[in-house]
């Protein structure tokens, strides 16, 4: 009986609690993102750069009524955009632009950056807002599939960050 009982004991174990060691459960390995995380932070990446570009002209605007929106939105883009960066580097990725050149809702083009460029006045700032309103709605789009399908802490964090403040923005909007 004595044998029967000793083999269904690991060794390790037999031979930590021999040496009077406390037996101690193995490390469970921690899973990295998932396709779903890796996706969500390879289209954060080209949708905050997009948005940055027309709120960095909007920043330039001395007439636009929408600037002190613009000025405060920035900051919280260019801080996901670096953890954005942070998380897919951490997870062994290379940062690529798989959406280059897609006309993807949220993402604000060179020809729609180009075209606002030329405007003035109120005129800027009414296709600002416009501009704007998609991108944030559809930021949250994104971040909501993030947090339903997801399952890495820091990407889900991020995810309940853009969907958070993207509802803010709107609401400055």
């Amino acid at each position: 009986m004595r044998t029967l009982l000793l083999a269904a004991v690991p060794l390790t174990a037999v031979l930590l609690t021999a040496c009077g060691a406390p037996v101690a459960e193995p490390p469970v390995p921690q899973a990295g993102p998932t396709a779903t995380d890796l996706a969500f932070l390879e289209l954060v990446i080209p949708q905050n750069e997009s948005a940055l570009a027309v709120l960095e002209l909007a920043g330039r605007r001395e007439d636009s009524a929408l600037r002190p929106v613009t000025d405060q939105v920035v900051t919280g883009y260019r801080t996901e955009l670096a953890r954005a960066r942070e998380l897919l580097t951490r997870a062994g990725r290379q940062e690529t632009d798989l959406h280059d050149g897609h006309d993807m809702p949220g993402m604000i083009t060179a020809a729609e950056l180009a075209s606002i460029g030329d405007s003035r006045g109120s005129e800027f700032d009414q296709r600002l807002r416009t501009l704007l309103r998609t991108q944030f709605e559809e930021a949250r789009t994104v971040a909501r599939a993030e947090l339903s399908g997801g399952t890495s802490p820091p990407v889900l964090e991020l995810g309940t960050r853009i969907e958070r403040t993207r509802a803010e923005f709107l609401a400055l909007l």
